[in-house]
């Protein structure tokens, strides 16, 4: 069961536990910090909340089709998927969700969460002064610290002049063409 919980989660960055509460799929764009000189690439982060469970009819229709049982049956079958997970966290060391990390229940019956990964060991840090990047001097236009106006230089188009000459005008024998042409239908109509 688990797997379809991690599945549905993946492909639609958020789902909920009953009794526990909602995860969420965070993404994080890339960034460049201009002081390190470092590029950082995008990641997800994973997040909890406790409280009620954000679980909509879309999700019990996807285990449905997974698991090829009525709604009554898949019901039943997470609410005790559930349950398993709410007594696996008041133990020590807490339930362990692969992929998502670890969640514990404390003393105040209080579930924290501690993601599985940290996006930054992950992928490591792109370093600018190594790469095309700084090459380009792109870095160093924003290093400076002072106001820059970054201009590119460009040329005026050229106007473009039409001058029409009589020897490059030749719509009369277009119309000379048209007119013989009509000329000789009523020739052949009345003929």
């Amino acid at each position: 069961m688990y797997e379809l919980f991690y599945k549905y989660f993946i492909l639609n960055h958020r789902t909920g536990l009953p009794g526990i509460g909602n995860f969420y799929l965070e993404s994080i764009p890339s960034k460049i910090d201009i002081v390190t000189r470092t590029l950082s690439a995008p990641s997800h982060k994973i997040l909890f909340s406790q409280g009620k469970a954000e679980l909509d009819q879309s999700f019990f229709d996807f285990l449905a089709a997974e698991l090829k049982l009525n709604s009554i049956d898949i019901s039943k079958y997470f609410n005790e998927f559930a349950r398993t997970i709410r007594e696996t966290a008041t133990e020590e060391g807490g339930a362990h969700l692969p992929g998502l990390g670890t969640l514990i229940q404390n003393e105040q019956e209080e579930f924290i969460f501690h993601p599985e990964y940290k996006s930054s060991t992950l992928l490591p840090l792109i370093h600018l002064n190594d790469s095309v990047a700084a090459n380009s001097k792109i870095v160093d236009v924003y290093d400076s610290g002072e106001t820059k106006i970054i201009r590119q230089k460009k040329a005026a188009a050229a106007e473009e002049k039409i001058v029409m000459s009589e020897s490059d005008d030749y719509w009369w024998v277009y119309a000379v063409i048209l007119a013989l042409m009509g000329f000789g239908a009523l020739l052949y109509y009345y003929i």
